[in-house]
């Protein structure tokens, strides 16, 4: 069943991200709005659909799953800093910055959420938000220092943490679900309403960034490890950890399928920021976000 709903989901997704590369190449949407619509995803329509991803009945053995979660993300954040650490020391500096920074953090909040919720539904988006809680506090704090070499301010971090729109949208879903607060119908009808412009927002936000990139001579030893790291090694060594651990097949399976996303956008925008390749990081989300339209399938056929 999940391997059919995510076939059904890669197909809407090549769909929508087709339509966002014509939308882009016929210059519908110029090159400033499309960054704007970008920020309009980051901060309107996703925290949206992550706080409406906590409208679910509460009951109390759900604090053993969401405690789970924390686990299993604490544990993948490890695992891709390590591979991180040993990996591109031979890689010139200003390449070696967006390539240790994509390998610890993918596109698990922008592209996963939807993907999550298309083969999970609305639990699945649920768990994948609690799930996104740790990454981004690594994204803020270790992703970044690999762009900058000063030790980066304990206070900064958990500023950028505690005010992103995303994180706040959990920790407001979160009391609004266990205290048992019912919005009233227009309310609630707006909350879902724009959730629901998340998904084919992305999606065509990620077709129009892909119409933007040049990829040409960024193919080489170096971007074909890196692809096969994000894409296959990494997830395949959570797939192997979590067969033997004693949880639901739900929470595997999110696991696996965030730990496989592609490049995240930030890649790109810090490189530009903080002398990196820009081109090269470029590189990276092109070849990625293109190759896991086949590789998510494949990791959920396997999962079953």
């Amino acid at each position: 069943m999940a391997f059919y709903n995510m076939v059904n989901m890669q197909l809407m997704m090549f769909l929508l991200v087709g339509i966002g590369f014509l939308v882009r190449r016929k210059n519908i949407v110029g090159s400033t709005t499309r960054k704007e619509l970008v920020d309009f995803c980051l901060y309107v329509t996703l925290p949206f659909n992550t706080f409406h991803s906590f409208q679910i009945e509460w009951e109390w053995t759900m604090l053993a799953k969401f405690a789970e979660v924390l686990l299993l993300s604490i544990g993948y954040n490890i695992l891709s800093m390590a591979v991180s650490f040993f990996s591109y020391r031979k890689t010139r500096s200003d390449r070696q910055k967006p390539l240790r920074y994509g390998t610890i953090v993918s596109n698990g909040g922008f592209l996963g959420n939807p993907v999550v919720e298309g083969v999970y539904g609305m639990q699945g988006l649920f768990y994948a938000s609690v799930f996104m809680l740790p990454m981004r506090i690594v994204m803020w704090s270790v992703g970044i220092s690999c762009f900058l070499r000063d030790k980066i301010r304990l206070g900064d971090v958990l500023k950028k943490v505690l005010t992103h729109p995303c994180i706040v949208a959990i920790y407001l879903g979160l009391a609004v679900m266990v205290s048992g607060i019912d919005f009233p119908v227009f309310l609630d009808t707006t909350i879902e309403g724009i959730s629901a412009c998340n998904t084919p927002l992305s999606m065509m936000l990620v077709g129009m960034m892909l119409c933007e990139m040049k990829p040409e001579g960024i193919w080489d030893k170096t971007m074909l490890y890196y692809v096969s790291v994000r894409l296959i090694v990494i997830p395949a060594i959570v797939f192997a950890v979590t067969a033997w651990l004693p949880i639901p097949a739900i929470l595997r399976g999110i696991t696996v399928l965030i730990s496989g996303m592609p490049a995240p956008v930030t890649t790109a925008l810090l490189s530009s920021k903080y002398n990196g390749d820009e081109t090269y990081a470029t590189g990276m989300i092109f070849v990625t976000t293109v190759l896991s339209l086949f590789t998510l399938p494949v990791w959920s056929l396997l999962l079953g």
